[in-house]
């Protein structure tokens, strides 16, 4: 097989002569070759299978099949001459290729060639990296002969010929580009294929730094990885992804995922979607749907990535973070259309009437408390909206609220303010220089219905209450006023004690949320956590509703009733409210972790009681205090204790004339010296409920009467500002 007969290499007679073994022994001895061939005649040999391969396929592919059995038989018994020839043996044609395998729709490089075609060890690749390169180079045959290979080849012969070689990177990446040109029915082959690639790519790059930049630049923008029959690029795949989301995004195969996860980290692939990667999907499926209606496939598709996705990434996200974040994210309507989920109302109260026709919905499956947080606003917001003032106009409501960061800021104030008891004293103060004549302490123990209110955060303030009601509407100064912390509408006038200035604050001793309603057409909500009303922010924590019309007052009654509208006239009056922070709340407040206990308002209540007489005697306009209880079970509103002060007519006008003057004299920013000396004498009768009657003489004075007894820095420190307040006093007798 390694020379024909016509080659004359072959002893030549009958076993009579030359072909008797005595006479073969003999020429052996003299030097004829047996079972070895040396290397000068095997490079011969192998060059001449180029002229045997045009005649017979066959015959060359065996005379290749002894040619190989030959080296790998010099290599066993270490021939010292075998490493000068090895370069050349790898440049001679003598080696088959392997052609296409049955039903390999792929292809495959060695069908670019003539089957009997023959190539040098250095063009061709072991079938061991056959998925590597099979589509851009041929592919070594070992099969037999009768096979058209050249037969099995030892690892020895292979090292020799140079065959122990893997493919480069480069090799490697295109190979990979151009199997990943296939998307149609992906078959076992091609899987194969693309494993191999990344196989061999994954244990490249591990090698050193320069190989995995060269890797990372060619694929980090190419569409080569094999996702459910198609290949796409990093940024549609995830390393997690525990939904349906094809053909946008998908998860990476678990076979990947556990095999290669270097090389695809490497190149971009994600631990899990963001919310901005869920955005755009949507923003893709709006595309690709033009102006039509979102098929049901796509629908879906949106649902699940709201609903899965997108929920899961912001659930512990705060409301004011998401709505301004993710506010363009897009939702479906009612009418599957896409749109911004801050343009859209969210449906969840039918009975409510919205009067704007252009409001769009969400569809009623994407789950109310993802849209929401997106920026969806409810339906209650929405009717919210008609309420809000045509001069601050917001998303909800006017922006109300003190304008600091709060929570600190009022646990400081609580600090300096260290005793709730002198918190009901400081309401009274409050009303008595809004002029009210008549306060009411209200403690309200029952839980109110939370089926109409704003929202589901509202609810805890459904509970039990302190209400405290005066006969005196709130003015536009001190709605503005009341919003900042420690200054309040007082700082300009200090004949008022604490009108809604740093005093109010200690309200919080109590609560996290009051709010006052005044003239039955304004609801005020103090919320500095930003958690109860609706659309309060850190930057604006409160809310203000304005022009409550009946619609109002039905869709939202369940918040109205909390302002005891059935038991006081609210026209041109005001009532405030504050619900006791309970233990669940005191968990979350960062002003207080004390809960506010039923008993402890009815201690203070107990406290102002005691007091009740002695404070009306001082104070500007008041002329009656009472305490009630509202029974739990009844809703009867029960009058626990009244005290009236009584004066005529002309003490009460020589009264108002005296506060009259002082308010002249703090409005002109008078001096010391040039505050006129004011006193008034006058009887008050004082009856409480108990039956209780004492007569009081009064004695009320302002400026100094010899000024050369004030102290010099005291002068001084008034008109630099460092002192504001008013030379005022006052004394009072029991006479009978």
């Amino acid at each position: 097989k390694l020379y024909d007969s016509e080659d004359g290499r072959f002893p030549f007679g009958t076993p009579q002569n030359y072909l008797n073994p005595v006479v073969l022994i003999k020429l052996i001895q003299l030097g004829m070759v047996k079972d070895d061939v040396l290397w000068e005649d095997l490079i011969e040999r192998m060059e001449s299978i180029s002229g045997i391969n045009k005649i017979d396929h066959v015959a060359a592919c065996q005379r290749s099949n002894v040619i190989i059995s030959l080296i790998d038989e010099k290599l066993k018994f270490r021939d010292t001459r075998s490493k000068e020839f090895s370069s050349k043996c790898q440049t001679i044609k003598f080696l088959p290729f392997l052609t296409k395998p049955a039903g390999f729709s792929l292809h495959w490089r060695g069908s670019d060639f003539k089957v009997e075609t023959m190539f040098t060890a250095a063009e061709l690749y072991t079938a061991e990296h056959q998925d590597a390169v099979c589509l851009l180079k041929p592919i070594l045959n070992e099969n037999s002969p009768s096979f058209k290979g050249c037969g099995s080849i030892s690892l020895a012969v292979k090292d020799f010929l140079g065959l122990i070689r893997k493919p480069t990177v480069y090799l490697l990446l295109n190979q990979l580009k151009e199997v990943s040109k296939y998307c149609d029915d992906i078959t076992l082959y091609q899987e194969n294929i693309t494993s191999a690639c990344y196989k061999s790519l994954h244990d490249a790059m591990l090698q050193n730094d320069a190989t995995k930049a060269v890797i990372v630049t060619e694929l980090k923008n190419s569409s080569f990885i094999l996702v459910e029959n198609t290949y796409v690029d990093p940024t549609k795949v995830s390393f997690h992804l525990n939904f349906e989301a094809a053909p946008y995004i998908y998860p990476l195969p678990n076979k990947y995922r556990n095999n290669f996860r270097e090389l695809f980290e490497s190149v971009g692939v994600k631990l899990t979607f963001t919310v901005e990667d869920f955005a755009l999907v949507l923003e893709l499926i709006k595309r690709d749907s033009g102006n039509k209606q979102l098929t049901e496939t796509h629908f879906q598709l949106c649902r699940r990535i709201i609903s899965e996705g997108i929920w899961g990434l912001i659930r512990d996200k705060t409301q004011e973070f998401c709505e301004t974040k993710y506010g363009d994210i897009l939702l479906p309507d009612t009418n599957l259309a896409l749109l911004p989920a801050k343009s859209l109302c969210y449906n969840d109260c039918p009975w409510i009437k919205v009067k704007d026709t252009t409001v769009k919905y969400c569809h009623a499956d994407i789950p109310r408390e993802v849209a929401v947080k997106l920026g969806a606003i409810p339906k209650r917001h929405k009717a919210l909206e008609r309420y809000a003032s045509n001069v601050h106009f917001t998303t909800l409501g006017t922006e109300f609220g003190q304008k600091e960061k709060l929570t600190s800021r009022i646990k400081s104030i609580l600090n300096a303010y260290p005793s709730e008891k002198e918190m009901l004293k400081e309401l009274l103060q409050n009303a008595d220089d809004a002029k009210a004549t008549e306060i009411c302490f209200v403690f309200d123990p029952r839980y109110h219905p939370v089926d109409r209110i704003f929202d589901e955060k509202w609810a805890p303030l459904q509970g039990p209450a302190l209400c405290v009601y005066n006969n005196q509407p709130f003015t536009e100064d001190d709605i503005r006023g009341i919003q900042n912390l420690g200054r309040g509408t007082k700082e300009a006038n200090p004949c008022k004690t604490g009108q809604y200035g740093i005093g109010f604050n200690s309200v919080y001793h109590i609560t996290d949320c009051p709010s006052f309603m005044s003239c039955n057409d304004i609801i005020c909500i103090f919320d500095p956590h930003a958690r109860y009303a609706p659309g309060a922010t850190s930057v604006s924590p409160g809310r203000m509703f304005r022009d409550l019309d009946a619609d109002f007052k039905t869709q939202f009654s369940d918040v109205l009733d909390l302002y005891l509208g059935n038991y006081f006239n609210l026209g041109k009056t005001t009532m405030f409210r504050f619900p006791l922070r309970n233990s669940e709340m005191a968990k979350q407040s960062e002003i207080s972790a004390v809960p506010a206990s039923d008993r402890m308002v009815q201690n203070l209540l107990d406290k102002l009681r005691t007091d009740g007489a002695e404070l009306l005697m001082f104070l500007n306009h008041m002329e009656k205090i009472s305490i009630c209880e509202i029974e739990k079970t009844t809703g009867t509103l029960n009058v626990l204790y009244s005290v009236r002060g009584k004066i005529t007519d002309g003490d009460r006008l020589k009264r108002k004339q005296f506060h009259a003057s002082v308010i002249e004299s703090v409005t002109k920013r008078k001096q010391l010296r040039d505050i006129p000396v004011q006193q008034i004498t006058y009887t008050m009768d004082i009856e409480d409920s108990e039956g209780n009657l004492t007569t009081w003489l009064i004695c009320n004075r302002s400026g100094f009467s010899n000024m050369e007894k004030v102290s010099k820095s005291v002068v001084s420190a008034h008109k630099n500002k460092d002192i504001t307040l008013f030379p005022r006093g006052g004394v009072a007798a029991c006479i009978t």
